[in-house]
């Protein structure tokens, strides 16, 4: 694995991840069908993941001409990274 490939890796961690909260979160009854830490856990870890991808997807962006697919991807990463620490903060007990 290279820094090229890091944020394609870290949007395919981040579809299982949206899906384990999606389907491990609130209930018929209400109450989360996982355990609050689980979801945490899992919030926490995309919303790093996703960072690390922006961060190593940068240079990419950087080249002339300007590659539609690396901006893709940075756009990408950026949005998910707001996604899971928005159901993060979400999710924290109050």
């Amino acid at each position: 694995m290279n820094r090229q490939n890091f944020p394609v890796i870290a949007l395919l961690v981040s579809v299982a991840l949206l899906a384990l909260l999606t389907f491990g979160g609130p209930g018929p009854d209400g109450g989360p069908r996982l355990p609050l830490l689980t979801l945490l856990l899992a919030c926490e870890l995309g919303a790093i993941i996703n960072a690390i991808a922006v961060y190593a997807g940068l240079p990419a962006v950087r080249e002339r001409p300007l590659p539609w697919r690396a901006l893709m991807r940075l756009i990408a990463n950026l949005l998910l990274v707001a996604a899971f620490s928005l159901s993060l903060f979400s999710l924290w007990p109050k």
